[in-house]
């Protein structure tokens, strides 16, 4: 049997260290070596930096770095350094960084040390950067939103000490401030940014920062600063002295905190409402108010309700208690209800989707009527084998037809030899072997094939292959006739399956379409394209490159490689707004596909203030800027902006 060709490169390497360790080296001759190092290596070529350091090792990055090609496109070498540079800040790695900075790329500008070394609180990469090469970092963007979202509190210090605060960071700053109960943190940003106080006071309230809650209230008396929504807050938080906070500092609408309270199953707080501030439980408003949120009343709430208002029961009672698996409780809505709450459809089909075999037999005896055919189907599509055969001996109405395939789709193979044995619906199997090849179900597969040999087409192995199921691929290829089409290969291609296109490429003659380059290149999947530029003939189009970019702006290496060999695709043009995260990808775009931004709008965080600044020297123009929600700015290189 041939080796493969893993044995065949482990034997050669082995090889080749014993000629080097034993005969070379010993014998004083390293430059033979080299030579023989560098005719192995097949890897450092096409290794880049950020892969290269995903292990850790400084000495692997130094020994692909010096094998990187002498030409390589500046934007490109400044994009992969940003992406390393901001990996080893991560890792708090202080010797590869100082080597990165210092020796691999002197000159060049960090994009991403800082924000990176605060995201995971290493101070002593900030410190050393801010001494030693203060004006390559990137200081003042969202570095202190990390770090305290993060609570790294000694990084959040000595950034309040070192870096000035930027107005574009000043909104989500006063929220994290308060979240943290920073009262003074506070104080300086409404004071000195003319920031909103609401969104604070919110923030506060959800994180229970009650020194922070009474600082805003007394100090910014406005009068919606105690407005229903923070008081409703608190109480759907179930925190009680949060709630006697608002409830003294604002006339608000305390029914909806108790609806809240209520709907969140904070008891306490809505004893304290009823019991402690006189609001009243009556059964009208309570019938009203509760019937949207039935799901979220616990048995405990509607109890009280029940002891506070004359034996009031309300109407969602039933569905609360079936929906909630407890036949205690249902029992008890029905008997203090004198039996004249109904139960809907929709609860009783979810007591059988979730198997309740107790509650099912509940319904049986007290709701005999509601129990169809749905009881049974939706049990058996959620694999409740006990459920369905209980309902096969004590009631009549069966299943549906489409109950088989919904089991078989969900992969519940004893479900579907169970109705196959013992129920006579005329199943509905209409593309079943096809749905469940896509969702990777080979045994469910093999047993229609055997048992109920329908429902299967060339669709079962295009989906198979598309999701890659390649043991289903390979099953389907062995054992059945219907074979597949190009849109196999388009499938694995897009979602990135890689052995399933070389194995379809092998064994298979339907080939591809162009729209498998495309949509591999379109969803980033580099080392797809990579191989079907090899071995395909199907070229990619502008389309690639219009999803790839629609997508996302962390693309640059698939970009590049597409525009390199396809330069076809320079034509390209993105449309809309363009999220921009980092400013390499504007310049390269620039460089190589000028014509690419001429339609589109380009959408910034507005703290990233390298990036606006950049723009607006480039003679872009600001058309939206917004401080608050999504804090972006959006620019155009439209002469007039049209709003």
């Amino acid at each position: 049997m041939p080796h493969s060709h893993t044995d065949e490169a482990f034997l050669l390497l082995t090889a080749a260290q014993l000629v080097c360790n034993n005969c070379l080296v010993a014998n004083g001759d390293e430059s033979l070596t080299r030579v023989i190092d560098t005719f192995l290596d097949t890897v450092s070529r096409s290794l880049s930096l950020s892969a290269a350091y995903k292990i850790g090792s400084l000495r692997l990055l130094q020994y692909v770095a010096c094998r990187e090609p002498s030409s390589v496109d500046l934007c490109l070498r400044r994009w992969e350094f940003n992406n390393v540079t901001g990996q080893v800040a991560a890792c708090g790695d202080l010797e590869t960084l100082k080597w990165l900075i210092e020796s691999y790329y002197p000159d060049e500008f960090l994009t991403e040390v800082v924000t990176q070394a605060s995201d995971n609180g290493h101070l002593h990469i900030l410190t050393w950067l801010w001494e030693n090469h203060r004006n390559r970092g990137y200081w003042g963007g969202a570095e202190l939103c990390h770090a305290m979202e993060n609570k790294h509190y000694e990084v959040v210090q000595w950034l309040r000490s070192h870096v000035a605060i930027q107005y574009e960071n000043a909104q989500s700053l006063i929220r994290l401030a308060a979240a943290d109960g920073d009262i003074k943190l506070v104080q300086f940003l409404r004071e000195n940014f003319d920031v909103e106080i609401i969104p604070a006071l919110h923030t506060a309230v959800c994180n229970h920062q009650y020194d922070a809650v009474l600082w805003i209230l007394n100090t910014y008396k406005c009068a919606d600063l105690a407005a229903d929504s923070m008081y409703s807050t608190a109480a759907a938080i179930g925190d009680l002295d949060m709630v006697k906070i608002m409830f003294e500092h604002g006339s608000v609408e305390h029914k909806e905190a108790l609806f809240k309270a209520a709907s969140h199953g904070h008891l306490h707080i809505v004893k304290w409402l009823h019991e402690e501030k006189g609001v009243s439980l009556d059964g009208e408003w309570l019938e009203t108010t509760m019937s949207d949120s039935y799901v979220k009343i616990p048995m405990d709430v509607i109890k009280y309700f029940h002891q506070s208002t004359a034996n009031f029961v309300p109407r969602c009672a039933m569905d609360a208690a079936v929906e909630s698996g407890r036949v205690e409780f249902a029992e008890w809505v029905w008997v203090n209800s004198n039996a004249r709450i109904p139960c809907s459809q929709q609860a009783i089909d979810l007591a059988a989707r979730r198997g309740s075999l107790e509650m099912v037999q509940w319904l049986h005896e007290h709701y005999s009527r509601k129990l169809g055919s749905g009881t049974m189907h939706y049990a058996a599509e959620n694999g409740h084998l006990e459920v369905v055969k209980w309902l096969h001996q004590n009631r009549s109405e069966g299943c549906r037809d489409a109950t088989m395939a919904r089991a078989a789709l969900q992969g519940n193979l004893e479900i579907v030899k169970w109705l196959h044995s013992n129920r006579n619906e005329h199943f509905n199997l209409d593309g079943v072997m096809d749905a469940i090849a896509a969702n990777g179900y080979l045994d469910v597969l093999q047993w229609f094939h055997e048992h109920r040999d329908k429902g299967c087409s060339i669709a079962a192995m295009d989906k198979a292959a598309a999701c890659g199921h390649l043991d289903v691929v390979k099953w389907l290829h062995e054992h059945r006739k219907e074979g597949c089409s190009h849109r196999a290969m388009d499938g694995a291609a897009m979602n990135g399956h890689l052995k399933v296109v070389k194995w379809l490429h092998l064994n298979r003659f339907e080939g591809c379409s162009t729209r498998a380059i495309d949509t591999a290149a379109g969803n980033n999947h580099l080392k797809v394209v990579k191989w079907l530029h090899v071995n395909r003939s199907q070229r990619c189009t502008p389309l690639a490159l219009e999803w790839l970019f629609s997508r996302s702006d962390n693309v640059l290496d698939t970009a590049a490689f597409v525009l390199s060999e396809f330069p076809e695709c320079r034509a390209f043009r993105l449309r809309g707004t363009f999220r921009v995260a980092r400013l390499e990808i504007v310049e390269w775009l620039l460089v190589h596909a000028p014509t690419a931004l001429e339609e589109c709008c380009l959408e910034v965080s507005s703290w990233n203030w390298y990036i606006c600044d950049w723009l607006r020297r480039h003679h872009w123009l600001v058309c939206i800027q917004e401080y608050t929600g999504k804090a972006v700015t959006v620019f155009t290189k439209k002469s007039s902006i049209e709003m």
